[in-house]
């Protein structure tokens, strides 16, 4: 069923999108590049792949043929626009992967095709069906093995396969499931071979990933391709989340009416956090992490507002080995101490239940097609790639004799080999490796996976052509319902990369999948239609039970956890804001100065940049010391020469990119971002609007102070840096345009309950200490009146207090006014004691278990010494000319608004110790 390369072009007359898709034919595989390698008599050998677009006659097939013509009437620049478009919608959505390398966790945004997957409505409801013959077959497996062995007593599975698999856990042996299924969730990862049948590559039932890119892919691609989206119609995928979240609830252990459910995540650097972030606001259940659940007296608590409630059901993302470090792992810092023994007492139900995770071993593949009949009283409808278990002496000799074309793994390590891409002395040494550990080893074929069209680039692209076929994947997802499964109708698609890599299944982007209507004779158009076809219902089984939909407390829930992150993105997102308007600032006045250094006023130019590099904590790193001359602290500062302006903006663009550097702008953006991440699940959608273009412009900066250090130093031209300063001024006002814009959407998008209020709290605190700092670094000492006047300005427009100060007070600028501006004014939103006032409303406002005496009565005693005191008083100096009493009371609220910081740290945020064994290993 191949179809025949070079005629796509008679077909599509006219087409400048798909005149040359397959002209030149689609081969994975170069035979004479790979040193040994045996490919002939396979489907790879003559480059043989399934079309998904095309018939062996060089049709569109009926399913693709909305598209085809809709990608017609754009053309290929307007497809690149949208593929640009759909790129950049991820960007602002947030929608990122992080990759692990063994030492550093790297973000990088989610790659989507911006060429859908179609498949045809009737083929996947086959399809459907025979997953869930096989997620059926897999439960009843997972039963026996768990229980009474009878698979493994009777030879039908080797012992090997599953006791010497790292997801077999002892532990788990007879434990109970509240619901009908072991296996709750089920995730299948399929490709078409080249006769075009499905046959499945990996079973994914340790914790499955996916559902959540899965939506949110859909929801990217419909808001892309509106009117494509409504001619081709897919079948929704929102109906699969509904029907998981009502097969959660029933999975609440026996007696439970009114069940809390939660999802189990590895936290915010776990390779798929977004999924399960995403995923648990789509279900509408708490993300909670080990540190936040705790277990009593045998039941699973969740810590919420300072109190514990019961949880009854978790959607484990975590792997079983590391849920318990008493009973599993003791080195987990995941786990839940006491776990097993809550599930071993049915006090809680964990899904998918814990060792689920052997059913992932490659050597079961070996096995099912005779375990069907057997288990099922059916023939396994859908079947595997082509697998050989070493632990056959018969299955062995083929896989070390055909090393070359295989793809071998370790079920215990996990370790795979792409045998095309070994030279003759790896073969030699995974042969050896291969025969000495024999039950571990095993190799499936490299085989020829169907392609559909892909505006992803790739090894063979056609200079010009927007399109290209690529050999693509679909992971489909299946929940328990009632007695049977439901199937997501579609799933998470993959454009896979060229050459074996593809053929082992690596993954270069996602492909959002349109499954068509599967009414008796295929596709049918809907182009004249204004919806879509809904969702068909599936009505849970209830038992008896009633599944509440209403409201639940759960939502609004907040762990010390969530609480503390919460705090430290107010914090991080003043701070943010702060640092980048002192480096606006100092920008803007050493600019002003540039060409006329001899003007009132010049000498305070360098005062400022250092002052604010010691508020930052960056002044050993920007070395901003230099810029003062011997008599800085005296009454005057030495003038800011055109040579000394060129250092000066170098330095404030480092004060502006240093990544790894604490207190510079981008600094602080990366650990914003980094805290909303930690409670994605709590924020708006339209929060990544906000945040992405502030990230993105901090790495345009980054390039371009490299690229102009670069140039300097190859040219040896020292005044290259000036040339910052207009790239710096944009960077500038995009970040503030981002966090003001990310204070105006939490202020008016989030729910104002206990975690907005700590919110609100960090940033209350970041803005006293930086008032403090600034206050003290800037005017702790009286200098000569032309460089107070230019401190004062620059402290004023730092502050976002120009314009007041000047409508109340003509003329000079004079510290005592502005001190009672930005000190003792209760109207002025950026004053101390403003900040000191919300405080106390918002330690006071939260619910009465999170209140903390202590906090109170430190807020308390700050604005107690503020008012106490005066602008008179904290303007006066001594015979030193030092400012001693604005010294001791900006000391004093510094330091305890720091200890403010440390006390809710301490108390309100700190996450109780788990209960450890005592043979665990330390700490990492």
């Amino acid at each position: 069923m191949t179809s025949s390369p070079g005629n796509a072009s008679a077909v599509f007359e006219a087409s400048a999108v798909f005149d040359r898709y397959r002209d030149e034919g689609y081969a994975l595989f170069d035979l004479a590049a790979f040193d040994g390698a045996d490919l002939t008599g396979t489907d790879l050998a003559g480059g043989s792949h399934f079309d998904e677009l095309l018939d062996p006659s060089g049709k569109v097939r009926p399913a693709w043929e909305e598209l085809v013509r809709s990608y017609e009437q754009r053309g290929e620049t307007r497809l690149r626009e949208v593929a640009d478009r759909l790129a950049a919608a991820v960007r602002d959505d947030g929608v990122v992967y992080n990759e692990f390398d063994g030492q550093n966790t790297r973000t990088r945004d989610w790659a989507v095709d911006a060429v859908p997957l179609i498949v045809d409505g009737v083929e996947w409801a086959e399809l459907e069906k025979a997953i869930t013959q096989r997620s059926m077959l897999l439960d009843l497996l997972l039963r026996d093995l768990y229980r009474d062995q009878k698979t493994i007593a009777s030879g039908l599975v080797p012992p090997e396969m599953v006791f010497g698999h790292p997801g077999y856990i002892r532990k788990a042996a007879r434990l109970e499931v509240a619901g009908p299924h072991a296996l709750f969730l089920h995730a299948v990862d399929v490709s078409r071979t080249s006769d075009g049948s499905f046959v499945v590559f990996r079973d994914r039932t340790q914790a499955p990933s996916g559902i959540g890119y899965s939506i949110v892919g859909r929801r990217l691609m419909s808001k892309t391709f509106p009117q494509l989206f409504q001619a081709c119609a897919p079948r929704p995928m929102t109906g699969f989340a509904g029907t998981m979240r009502l097969a959660l609830a029933e999975y609440a252990p026996p007696g439970v009416d009114d069940p809390t459910v939660a999802v189990y995540s590895p936290g915010s650097i776990s390779e798929t956090a977004f999924d399960q972030a995403y995923l648990a606001s789509v279900l509408g259940f708490p993300l909670v992490e080990g540190a936040d659940l705790t277990v009593r007296d045998g039941a699973v608590y969740m810590r919420s507002l300072g109190r514990y409630k019961r949880v009854d059901v978790l959607l484990r993302r975590v792997d079983a080995a590391f849920s318990d470090p008493l009973d599993l792992r003791t080195d987990s810092q995941l786990g839940v101490a006491g776990l097993v023994e809550a599930i071993s007492r049915g006090n809680v139900t964990v899904v998918n239940t814990l060792g689920s995770g052997v059913l992932e071993n490659p050597a079961l593949h070996t096995v099912l097609e005779r375990l069907a009949p057997v288990l099922l009283d059916e023939e396994l409808a859908l079947g595997s790639v082509a697998t050989y278990w070493a632990g056959d002496e018969k299955e062995r000799g083929l896989i070390r004799g055909r090393l070359g074309a295989l793809v071998v793994t370790n079920t215990r390590t996990d370790e795979e080999f792409i045998g095309p891409l070994l030279d003759r002395r790896a073969r030699e040494e995974l042969s050896a490796r291969i025969e000495a550990e024999t039950w571990q080893w095993v190799g499936r074929e490299l085989d020829a996976y169907s392609v559909a069209p892909s505006m992803t680039s790739g090894l063979r692209d056609t200079p010009g052509a927007a399109l290209r076929a690529a050999p693509v994947a679909v992971r489909a997802f299946s929940v328990a319902q009632g007695p049977t499964y439901s199937v997501m109708p579609g799933g998470l698609g993959a454009v896979l990369a060229d050459g074996v890599e593809g053929a082992a299944h690596r993954v270069v982007a996602a492909k959002d999948v349109w499954v068509t209507s599967s009414v008796l004779g295929g596709h049918v158009s809907r182009r004249s239609e204004t919806r879509t076809e809904p969702a068909p219902e599936v009505v849970p089984v209830t038992a008896g039970r009633p599944v509440p939909l209403g409201y639940s407390e759960v939502a609004a829930a907040a762990s010390p956890r969530v609480l503390a992150d919460l705090f430290w993105l107010g914090r991080y997102a003043e701070r943010t804001e702060q640092v980048t308007r002192l480096a606006k600032v100092a920008r803007q006045r050493y600019q002003d100065f540039q060409y006329r250094p001899w003007m009132s006023g010049t000498a305070a130019v360098p005062l400022l940049l250092h002052a604010v590099a010691t508020i930052t904590a960056t002044d050993r790193y920007l070395q901003t010391s230099a810029l003062l001359g011997p008599d800085s602290a005296g009454d005057a500062g030495r003038q800011a020469s055109p040579e000394q302006v060129n250092e000066a903006i170098a330095k404030i663009a480092d004060l502006t990119v240093a990544r790894t550097v604490p207190g510079t702008v981008a600094h602080a953006v990366d650990r914003l971002v980094g805290a909303a991440r930690a409670v994605r699940d709590l924020m708006s959608t339209s929060t990544w609007m906000v945040l992405a273009p502030v990230e993105r412009v901090v790495a345009h900066t980054s390039r371009l102070v490299a690229r102009s250090r670069a140039e300097s130093e190859a040219s040896g031209n020292a005044d290259a840096a000036l040339d910052l300063g207009p790239d710096l001024a944009r960077a500038h006002e995009e970040i503030l345009h981002g966090v003001l814009a990310l204070t105006g959407l939490q202020e008016e998008s989030m729910v104002h309950d206990a975690g907005w209020m700590f919110m609100d709290l960090g940033r209350r605190v970041e803005r006293a200490i930086t008032l403090a700092d600034f206050t003290g670094a800037m005017f702790a000492v009286s200098r000569d009146d032309d460089v107070e006047q230019a401190l004062l300005e620059s402290f004023l427009t730092a502050n976002e207090s120009a314009v007041i100060y000047r409508r109340r007070n003509r003329g000079l600028y004079r510290f005592e006014n502005v001190a009672e501006l930005l000190l003792f004014d209760p109207t002025n939103p950026r004053s101390m004691i403003f900040q000191l006032e919300k405080m106390h409303e918002d330690l006071t406002s939260v619910p009465e278990p999170l209140r903390s005496t202590g906090a109170e009565r430190m807020v308390q005693e700050m604005i107690g010494d503020l008012r106490r005191s005066s602008p008179t008083d904290v303007a006066g100096t001594d015979d030193a000319g030092r400012r001693t009493e604005l010294e001791e009371l900006i000391v004093g609220l510094r330091n305890r608004s720091r200890d403010l910081s440390d006390l809710l740290m301490r108390t309100r945020f700190a996450v109780p110790r788990q209960a450890r064994p005592i043979w665990a290993g330390g700490e990492s």
